[in-house]
């Protein structure tokens, strides 16, 4: 049985009124233990850090301003391009954290004019398939930290994180963050059919705020086991900055083909039937850190894992 629930304005909840698929179905609540110290660094998948140096983080590539760069690569100066209407000419790189100068942040900015990345205007991390992959029947723990400008009149949509399928088919990503104008959703996608396409595919708005704050550091984590078993207990609870807005037990992802997902974060803007709005011709966000983690043992909580991803 699913139903809808209104989460009312209270202090916590700075998105004053959301709505959050709640499954009543009997599950276990993956809370772990109460404040562990720290994430242990055998528990760690992948993380991005924007105080170290990128030689430093084999995360994955860079995929902005129609280049594909790896970490071990990108030049510590990140990468840059025309001169930007809000002034500057960085695209990827690390920037003064915008709520505290002392410390660095993730910037990524596209503008309509760049050249096209992967078919599309856009800027994101990527962490790659492999070792640093999204694990497929397995629990996992993913969480990150990001600011938004006030984008909240705007009328065209970006996609700002996403669990890519893994696929060169073109499935859509299993779980995404997407804003247009004043709302925020986080959408699933999943297929059970051996030859998933659109047609198959199932599509849930998991959450939905039309009253998201701009220029505020939201912290989101997720503990998810991505499958389309039902043996595996699949599912997906989501945080943000504390509060909890998905909890989904059901399918989750794509039964084939068997490519393994990866997460993607930054900015997306597609192109087809989504205009760039030109009343804001610059899109740029902050991130602080971004994590990937098991925990087999049960170990930590969504507090833990909000802590770590906002780090220095």
């Amino acid at each position: 049985m699913k139903c809808l629930r209104q989460m009312r304005s209270s202090p916590t909840n700075i998105f004053g009124i959301a709505v959050m698929l709640l499954v009543t179905t009997p599950m276990t609540l993956w809370v772990g233990l109460a404040h562990a110290a720290n994430l242990m660094s055998e528990d760690i998948v992948v993380q991005f850090i924007p105080s170290k140096p990128f030689s430093q983080q084999p995360w994955g590539v860079a995929q902005c301003y129609g280049l594909f760069v790896p970490t071990a690569k990108l030049p510590e100066g990140g990468i840059n391009g025309s001169p930007l209407p809000l002034g500057g000419t960085l695209r990827f790189g690390r920037a003064p954290d915008p709520s505290d100068a002392s410390r660095l942040a993730l910037r990524l900015t596209v503008i309509p004019s760049d050249p096209l990345t992967a078919g599309a205007p856009r800027c994101e991390t990527t962490f790659s398939p492999g070792p640093t992959g999204l694990p497929v029947g397995k629990a996992f723990w993913h969480a990150f930290a990001i600011q938004i400008p006030d984008w909240r009149k705007t009328t065209d949509e970006q996609q700002l994180m996403q669990w890519h399928a893994g696929d060169t088919t073109g499935l859509q990503p299993i779980y995404s963050l997407l804003v247009r104008g004043s709302q925020m959703r986080l959408i699933l996608r999943y297929d059970t059919s051996l030859t998933p396409g659109r047609n198959t595919t199932v599509t849930r708005v998991l959450w939905s705020t039309s009253s998201w704050p701009p220029n505020t550091w939201l912290t989101f984590v997720t503990r998810a086991l991505v499958s389309t078993d039902a043996a595996a207990n699949p599912r997906i609870q989501t945080w943000i900055n504390g509060q909890p807005v998905v909890n989904y037990s059901g399918p989750v992802g794509y039964k084939t083909p068997t490519a393994q997902p990866y997460i993607k974060h930054g900015i997306y803007h597609w192109i087809n039937l989504n205009p760039w709005d030109m009343t804001l011709p610059q899109r740029t966000v902050h991130f602080r850190r971004a994590v990937l983690a098991l925990d087999s043992r049960n170990l930590y909580s969504p507090a833990d894992l909000a802590a770590h991803v906002n780090l220095p």
